[in-house]
């Protein structure tokens, strides 16, 4: 599975305002929409995160370039991105003038998170950081956004350096994830040969483990020795006379 990590920057979006607090702002208060500001990516297992900006490459040049990666790309990793990051490529592509890119899978940590776990916090650098995997890199806050805005170098420097970090965090929080992930796609679709897999890591190292009882139906339950996912076979154990014995409960 062709597996691409992927962090988006965007500009705010500049509204005319009269005060600062539970504004509701009207579209004719839009002085411009925010936009995509650069992008930082890179391929599972491969050491090199790619990079492009507005700034350094031009906006049309900066799309196309993301637009490629996810041709090739059989699922895409990101946080929170399934509502942000995606959606506003996609949006950009469209005032392009361009046709959807290749299908491609989500694979969004942040939505695992939230389903699987209670921290006190959600955000990246505090899931990271309590996992021992890192934080996001310091930086001035919205300064920095503006600077870049009016064409600073040394800001953009950087925002380069923050956003190729968020990538590079993505890609062992999803390694330490792996077997709580929500919704990933199936590994074993990947591979040639007819032996069970692991459905999110694609090992063969499968551990048979009792049975996985459904409301009228039970399978075989695994639990794969490497990243410790559980599945089970898509078909019954149960055979024929047993599965005509199984009566549903009425609610």
């Amino acid at each position: 599975m062709r597996i691409l990590f992927l962090d988006i920057e965007t500009a705010p979006n500049k509204v005319f305002v009269w005060g600062l607090w539970n504004q509701n702002v009207a579209i004719n208060q839009i002085e411009e929409p925010g936009y995509t500001l650069c992008w930082a990516a890179k391929w599972l297992g491969e050491d090199d995160i790619m990079f492009s900006s507005i700034h350094r490459d031009g906006k049309e040049a900066m799309l196309y370039l993301v637009y490629g990666l996810l041709e090739e790309a059989d699922a895409v990793v990101h946080f929170n991105g399934t509502k942000f990051d995606v959606p506003k490529l996609m949006q950009e592509f469209l005032q392009m003038g361009w046709s959807p890119p290749t299908p491609f899978a989500e694979i969004d940590l942040y939505r695992t998170v939230k389903k699987r776990f209670a921290f006190p916090s959600n955000k990246l650098t505090y899931i990271t950081d309590q996992l021992g995997l890192g934080s996001k890199l310091a930086h001035k806050g919205m300064d920095l956004w503006r600077e870049c805005m009016n064409g600073n170098d040394e800001a953009w420097a950087t925002m380069e350096a923050y956003n190729k970090q968020d990538v590079q965090l993505l890609e062992p929080f999803y390694e330490t994830l792996k077997p709580w992930i929500v919704g990933h796609p199936n590994a074993g679709l990947y591979s040639d040969d007819t032996n069970h897999r692991c459905p999110n890591c694609g090992s063969a190292s499968l551990q048979s483990r009792g049975l996985y009882h459904a409301k009228t139906q039970s399978y075989q339950r695994y639990r794969c020795n490497d990243c410790g996912k559980w599945s089970r076979t898509r078909t019954s154990s149960l055979d024929a006379v047993k599965r005509k014995a199984i009566l549903v409960g009425v609610e």
